[in-house]
């Protein structure tokens, strides 16, 4: 017996509501592993992107200018980025997402204190230009060596930052690891790039004085120093709360 492939897709789309319920059965770590298994499993064939478009097949063709997306983004409670024209929506972050970045934030802006470097939070952009397209990130921490201009001060972005830091979860892990470190060591004043992990306890480093050759951190009394602003902060403390 041949079974078409509009058959095939009924009859799981059918089973669906018993996969769910199955799935409701399991613990909340037991669903967390389920969720990693699948998105890094080479069983799966498809890419997950970090985010998607904002806009549905028919506008397909709709691209928008920088200076429209800035005006977009004003007042919107979802933030979003800007990729060759392209506007997508980024998903909410989990609650251990947000604890180890106000971890940094903490630690960052006591460390920095009132001097000319500033911890910027993924609320303000990063705006750059790769091969003449226009990109527009928000990493989820930045740190900016000052003195700002006046005209600096009123802008919805930055351009030169030293220090950039991406936490990210599976979803986002690729994006972060290949795309963005291509695109962020291109921006002459960036030193350091940290990636720091969710759900396991490694920070990684890439320094352009090293070459942008990774630092592979693991260790509870690891200590992530910057080469370019005075600040420190051991693994131990960079995750807080969630070990």
């Amino acid at each position: 017996m041949t079974i078409s492939l509009a058959e095939f897709q009924a009859d799981s789309q059918a089973n669906i509501p018993a996969l769910q319920q199955v799935i409701r059965t399991l613990t909340r770590f037991q669903r967390e592993e389920l969720a990693e298994w699948m998105l890094n499993s080479p069983d799966f064939t498809d890419a997950v992107a970090e985010f998607r478009s904002v806009y549905g097949p028919s506008d397909a063709q709709r691209c928008l200018t920088v200076e429209e997306f800035l005006q977009m983004e004003q007042g919107s409670a979802v933030r979003h980025e800007y990729v060759g024209a392209e506007v997508f929506e980024m998903r909410a972050p989990m609650p251990r997402h947000e604890v180890i970045v106000g971890n940094l934030l903490d630690h960052f802006r006591t460390q920095l204190g009132v001097g000319p470097s500033k911890v910027i939070s993924s609320h303000l952009a990063l705006r750059l230009q790769v091969d003449a397209c226009d990109l527009i990130y928000r990493p989820d921490i930045m740190i900016a060596c000052g003195p700002f201009t006046a005209e600096a001060l009123d802008l919805p972005y930055l351009t030169e930052p030293c220090v950039i830091v991406e936490v990210f979860s599976p979803v986002t892990e690729d994006i972060d690891r290949r795309e963005k470190l291509l695109n962020y060591r291109r921006i002459p004043s960036v030193e350091e790039y940290v990636l720091i992990a969710q759900r396991s306890l490694e920070v990684t480093v890439f320094r352009r004085s090293e070459n942008w050759i990774p630092t592979v951190l693991t260790a509870p009394d690891d200590v992530f120093e910057s080469h370019s602003v005075e600040l420190s902060m051991s693994l131990e403390e960079v995750y807080e709360g969630i070990r």
